[in-house]
């Protein structure tokens, strides 16, 4: 037995109780001195299982009383396994009277590799005003039972087969009446497993049918496929993965609201000048000064039935294992490559048609895309002698907002070398070639496609392991394709740090020098785009952030950005942190 006793005035960072404690006891905003007591009874049948009683009083002063009982075992008798878990609740309040009862029951019988069983869940929670002795719109019941097949090892190579029913009752003229039931058949299953391969496979369809006529009957379909595999002794290695899922989207509508600077993700850019805050004028902050807005969503009440594909597919070839050979397969060896491959598509789901294809074209039906490629090409990967990393990047997402649809996608080409010389001089190269777009249908002033080609050299002297200093130089051009036909010429130049110290100190910092030579309107979408923030002219901006762990559990931040441009004054942003880890 135990008793627990917590005043009302307490406050604590860690959770007393479980996450399902407001529930469990049907409390809503609860207060008042709080006290507990518990008492169970454990009894441990040999060889047959174990059997459980567990009582529990909770009392609160602002007059709740509530008991709760609990009965849970699990057994096996042979071929026979019975797992049960179940607990009635009964509490009074000074404005209602509730009655919660929940049962979990599953039975499997099993011979070999072979099963077969049954499985019942049910609540029903009934909440009573004391004044009108009608039920509360908290009040609610269902019943669901099932049952299933299967055949082979449940931690390896399986296969299993089931069905569920489910009733769900709702609050309908005061009474719990029906207003669902719904039936659902599924597979869950691993068809292959071993040292070079698995698939599992899962589907789920259900089909939930309402007792108001004026509602339509809704199916929802939900799959994980998930395939491993390797070739050549793990010359070659991929991960396929293909997930459906049906379910219903909010149509919501948002706004911004400012906070203190810093505590925010955006900014504001009054682009056409009239003083007035509109959606379409709102950026992601590129500095911590100018994050003064949050994005809030407003409530709603239309939601959208939405069907949802997603696949993925990486593919690594990695020829380390002929490092050790000769001839050409040695020189293979110093190489590898990945692919990635991710496509995540939205769909409104009209009728009980779905569309399983992740790459068709969806029309006025989709509601978000958001499609990912990348590749790279290392050669001595990691090695920094040498070392040449290609890179290609595809980018694609789509949304349906509020103010209309907007799509953006962004292009890469990028190459990197490294090498290093005497363990003391890394010498780095950097170069890249892009280009990225931004469409949205109601606001085309939004509209740009720009195109840029960057060039950067990078120089690093290392002290040793804990300490490094870089310069570096950054060449940049962008132009903007649409619109004004803004352009950008940027020349940064810079030089960073690094340090570690042996008393668990850590410092890093960096100073830039830009010259930006714009031309066209900056107070535009485009040109914010291009600059990232800065201004036409000269720029400079400089960073220190300084770490110290205190003790094991508590490390403490200091951290300082500072930027300065031709025609603004200097601004100075500070924070300090401090983190304790549990």
């Amino acid at each position: 037995s135990s008793f627990q006793y917590v005043q009302e005035d307490f406050k604590t960072i860690e959770r007393l109780t479980s996450i399902e404690f407001a529930r469990d006891w049907n409390l809503g905003l609860f207060t008042g001195n709080q006290s507990i007591f518990s008492a169970k009874l454990d009894a441990q049948l040999p060889k047959k299982g174990n059997l459980a009683y567990q009582y529990e009083n909770l009392g609160l002063t602002n007059n709740f009383t509530g008991n709760r009982q609990q009965l849970s075992g699990a057994f096996q008798l042979g071929t026979w396994s019975i797992h049960q878990q179940g607990s009635v609740m009964k509490s009074d309040s000074q404005l209602a009277t509730t009655t919660f009862i929940r049962e979990q029951l599953t039975t499997k019988w099993q011979r070999n590799k072979n099963w077969i069983g049954s499985s019942l869940r049910l609540e029903d929670n009934q909440e009573q005003l004391k004044t009108t002795r009608l039920l509360t719109p908290l009040s609610q019941r269902f019943t669901e039972w099932g049952a299933f097949l299967g055949r082979g090892d449940s931690t390896k190579v399986y296969a299993q087969l089931g069905y569920v029913n489910r009733r769900t009752d709702s609050i309908q003229n005061g009474l719990l009446k029906e207003a669902s039931r719904s039936h659902s058949y599924y597979l869950k299953s691993k068809i292959l497993q071993s040292e070079d391969r698995d698939l599992a496979v899962f589907i789920n369809y259900r089909r939930l049918e309402f007792t108001d006529s004026a509602k339509k009957n809704q199916p929802s379909l939900n799959s994980r496929i998930l395939y491993n595999d390797n070739f050549g002794d793990k010359l070659v290695q991929t991960t396929t993965a293909y997930e459906t899922a049906s379910g219903a989207i909010a149509q919501q509508e948002f706004t911004y609201i400012e906070v203190p600077p810093g505590q925010g993700v955006y900014a504001w850019i009054d682009y056409n000048g009239n003083g007035i805050q509109e959606l379409e004028e709102f950026e992601v902050a590129p500095f911590p000064d100018q994050a003064k807005f949050v994005r809030v969503y407003l409530p709603s009440q239309v939601f959208l039935q939405t069907h949802q594909n997603k696949f993925s597919e990486s593919v690594s070839w990695n020829p380390l294992i002929w490092r050790t050979s000769s001839g050409f397969k040695r020189l293979l060896s110093y190489l590898y490559n990945q692919t990635a491959f991710s496509i995540d598509r939205k769909l409104e789901r009209n009728g009980d048609q779905f569309n399983l294809n992740p790459f068709s074209s969806s029309g006025a039906n989709l509601l978000g895309l958001q499609q990912n490629f990348r590749n790279s090409f290392f050669i001595n990967r990691g090695k920094q002698n040498h070392s040449i990393t290609y890179t290609f990047l595809e980018s694609k997402v789509q949304n349906l907002l509020s103010f209309g649809s907007q799509s953006s996608q962004n292009t890469a080409h990028q190459l990197q070398y490294n090498h290093l010389i005497a363990k003391t001089w890394l010498l780095g190269f950097t170069a890249k070639i892009a280009n990225s777009s931004l469409s949205v249908s109601d606001y085309i002033a939004r509209n740009y496609v720009i195109d840029s080609y960057f060039v950067s050299p990078k120089l690093s002297y290392i002290f040793s392991q804990n300490a490094s200093l870089d310069i570096f130089v950054e060449q940049q051009n962008k132009q903007n394709q649409l619109g004004d036909l803004e352009q950008l010429k940027q020349t940064r130049i810079g030089s960073s740090f690094t340090y570690s110290g042996e008393k668990k100190v850590t410092l890093n910092g960096e100073y830039s020098y830009y010259n930006n030579a714009f031309t066209g309107d900056a107070l535009t979408p485009a040109a914010f785009h291009m600059l990232e923030g800065l201004q036409p002219g000269k720029n400079s901006t400089w960073r220190l952030l300084a770490q110290k762990n205190l003790t094991q559990y508590l490390e403490l931040n200091l951290n300082y950005q500072g930027r300065k441009s031709e025609n603004s004054p200097v601004v100075h942003i500070g924070s300090v942190q401090l983190r304790a880890y549990f």
